[in-house]
């Protein structure tokens, strides 16, 4: 879909309409990404959550606000960089708790980034997370490939073919080439989207 030159330009006319986005130039040339830090939460709060242990438990609680803890906030540093080997963008995200450490799979599920359960057969490791019957899957856990850094990553294969559909109903025959691919990457983020709270 992308060449390096055409993702480049492309997120840089991104960033230039979505603010919340910034374009950082790689080390190597071409090698850049987009990228902005959120904050969530856990849906759940965790069994073992020191906050969970403060509530007083002999019913001198004097109005009910005050008895449920304010869940602590994730950062979540999230990246959209170039998949050579699909010539698309990927998602790549990394979630950290409060003290800054970074959360395993297993948590990482239960933030408000993800936007629904899992479907039923959903198979998850400590390195990735498969939907039933998929091919690849959907999250897995590698390096970003700008900054070599682990982050999780949602796999980028038929994402071009999807986001095309879509594109197909809203294209405009007088769009810009730059246009068009602005639109793609929109497009494609709302299919992230479905997914996850982005």
């Amino acid at each position: 879909m992308f060449s390096r030159s055409e993702f480049e330009a492309t997120c840089k006319a991104f960033a230039g309409r979505h603010p919340e986005w910034t374009w950082v130039d790689g080390h190597t040339p071409g090698y850049g990404y987009l990228t902005r830090t959120t904050s969530h939460f856990y849906k759940v709060p965790a069994q073992s959550d020191p906050q969970l242990e403060s509530i007083p438990l002999d019913g001198e609680i004097e109005d009910e606000a005050s008895a449920r803890p304010a869940r602590p906030a994730l950062t979540v540093q999230e990246s959209i960089a170039y998949a050579a080997s699909f010539t698309t963008p990927a998602f790549y995200f990394t979630v950290h708790d409060t003290s800054g450490a970074p959360l395993p799979l297993s948590d990482v599920l239960r933030t408000s980034l993800f936007k629904s359960g899992l479907p039923d057969g959903s198979q998850s490791t400590a390195f990735a997370l498969t939907l039933p019957s998929a091919s690849f899957p959907l999250l897995s856990q590698g390096d970003h490939p700008t900054l070599g850094t682990p982050c999780w990553y949602l796999h980028p294969c038929e994402t071009d073919k999807a986001v095309d559909e879509f594109l197909r109903e809203v294209e405009q025959p007088d769009w810009s080439e730059q246009s068009r691919h602005v639109r793609w990457l929109e497009l494609w983020l709302m299919i992230v989207g479905s997914v996850l709270s982005v």
